[in-house]
């Protein structure tokens, strides 16, 4: 059995090879790393302006029942509900201020009067659609809520 030795100068230059391939391992793995962070990151962002966008809804929902049924009436006041075949832009814009919760965010509503027929001792019921857009620079989000209410 012949143990065969190879001479220092075959070997020398793997070490090389092999820390550049371990080089390229470690830079694609860390590419990999910041492009998921990044998307991550864009994926929270949509998240919290659709957070927005939907409790913005909300707030011009609860807005227009304030208006419809005051506190201090025992009775809706109907003349507060306009048709919904009002064309869209001229929707009743409600004032969110320049809060941090509503940055960016732009709310209103359409309210319609829905009677029951004429032989029918149903009380007339209201539908109240109020939709909210919230933007920045790079992601716009918008929600729409529907709300129907009775005056008892």
């Amino acid at each position: 059995m012949s143990h065969k030795v190879t001479s220092p100068k075959k070997q020398q230059g793997s070490a090389i090879v092999l820390a550049i391939f371990v080089i390229i391992i470690v830079s694609l793995l860390g590419a990999a790393l910041v492009s998921l962070q990044r998307d991550s990151a864009k994926g929270t962002s949509y998240e919290v302006y659709a957070a927005r966008a939907y409790l913005s809804a909300y707030s011009a929902s609860e807005i227009a029942l304030v208006d419809l049924f005051p506190l201090n009436s025992s009775a809706a006041n109907a003349t507060n509900c306009t048709d919904i075949s009002v064309p869209l832009g001229t929707n009743i814009s409600v004032p969110l201020g320049n809060d941090a919760g509503f940055h960016g965010c732009t709310a209103d509503y359409q309210c319609q009067t829905l009677m029951p027929s004429t032989s029918s001792s149903l009380p007339t019921r209201y539908k109240i659609v109020s939709t909210a857009v919230c933007k920045n620079a790079q992601t716009v989000t918008r929600r729409q809520i529907t709300v129907e209410a009775v005056s008892l």
